[in-house]
């Protein structure tokens, strides 16, 4: 469904900002993991489909990462309780950095939109050419390692992300890479009281609650840390919280590497 405005941000600016159960519980940086990012808003009637087939995809697909980034170009008469225009913004930059396919009246500016491994873009309501993508995406091994351990404080309320990036591949470019990490917490409802969806229940999956991000730069085989600090509301669920990180060129928005664990420990050092 296309908005009916768009942000005009700066692109550069756009990805810089940036970017459940789905993955293995001890994620290995030799598997790939695929990122599987929903563009979605509570104010698109279109959406609650779209965030069931997320739902579906990932419990069909063990490897993939699943994000629900709620944009903010729907958020009148309704604001989408999860919506920050940085997702919008980061959907803006796939407008612009996407060759492939996309339709011509509004890009890939719209909701429901799926985005794979940030290389193929595909509506968010068509659940057969998202796996697909998916199976595609499965066949190329990972260009980096990533590994992630979690800080969690003992009352789950705070935590800090600590994350290693290597290469692992000797075609990998020399370009910027973006390391963003993403706490979401899945099956989370709203009552809508106006807009589109008013009067009805939705239930969010795997919505993005928090988003850090930083930038490396990988020289020869020498790996890259960064640490990324989170504190959370109380009123989270916090044994429905997990942590999705992903590696991305920052300027052809491919997706390098992506992992996905739970809001718990893992014997940072």
């Amino acid at each position: 469904m296309p908005p009916q405005s768009r942000l005009l941000a700066a692109v550069v600016v756009a990805l810089a900002a940036l970017p459940s159960s789905s993955a293995a519980e001890e994620p290995s940086s030799s598997k790939r993991g695929v990122l599987v990012e929903l563009y979605t808003s509570q104010g698109c009637d279109m959406c609650p489909a779209a965030e069931e087939i997320l739902g579906r995809l990932a419990a069909e697909n063990p490897g993939i990462v699943p994000i629900a980034f709620h944009v903010d170009y729907f958020n009148k008469p309704w604001k989408d309780v999860f919506s920050d225009p940085i997702y919008s913004q980061r959907q803006m930059v796939y407008n612009d950095v996407y060759t492939g396919p996309k339709p011509e009246s509004y890009g890939l500016y719209y909701t429901p939109m799926l985005m794979i491994d940030g290389a193929r873009s595909v509506n968010g309501r068509d659940p057969a050419s998202a796996a697909a993508a998916i199976r595609a995406a499965r066949t190329k091994p990972p260009a980096v390692s990533l590994d992630v351990k979690l800080d969690v404080a003992e009352d789950g309320l705070s935590g800090k992300a600590f994350v290693a990036v290597a290469r692992r591949s000797t075609k990998l470019d020399d370009a910027p890479l973006l390391v963003c990490a993403v706490l979401r917490e899945d099956g989370v409802s709203t009552d809508v009281q106006s807009g589109e969806n008013a009067g009805k229940t939705l239930i969010a999956r795997f919505p993005a609650r928090r988003t850090e991000y930083d930038f490396v730069e990988l020289n020869g085989t020498a790996p890259a840390s960064k640490q990324f600090a989170f504190t959370i509301d109380p009123a989270w669920k916090r044994d429905r919280l997990r942590l999705a990180c992903f590696v991305q060129n920052k300027r052809t928005a491919v997706v390098y590497q992506a992992v996905d664990i739970p809001w718990r420990a893992t014997k940072a050092k």
